[in-house]
């Protein structure tokens, strides 16, 4: 799948008629955060946790707001893997839902 936040928060926003600072402040995401998500940049590993308040603040699914898809699927599922290299040293990202059970 591939992640499509900035078309999901852009459409959201303007459906809202709401700015990213108005947002930002709202759901209590660094404006900065919002701005680059609106732009196409990826949160940092560090940010994500921020994903899902923003997604609770949109009443919107985690899984819709990262690739614009219903979250209808039961169970586990890899939604988005991706690997990247740093000088030695190579990282994989994998967005995973777990079911809660």
């Amino acid at each position: 799948m591939e992640v499509r936040l900035s078309q999901v928060l852009n459409r959201e926003l303007k459906a809202r008629n709401e700015s990213v600072n108005s947002l930002a402040k709202a759901c209590g995401v660094p404006t900065s955060t919002l701005h680059n998500c609106t732009q196409g940049v990826l949160p940092t590993a560090k940010n994500l946790h921020l994903i899902k308040r923003l997604a609770d603040h949109l009443s919107l699914s985690v899984t819709t707001l990262l690739f614009n898809v219903k979250d209808d699927k039961p169970g586990n599922s890899i939604l988005f893997s991706s690997q990247f290299v740093d000088g030695d040293m190579r990282y994989r990202l994998t967005i995973e839902k777990e079911s809660k059970d």
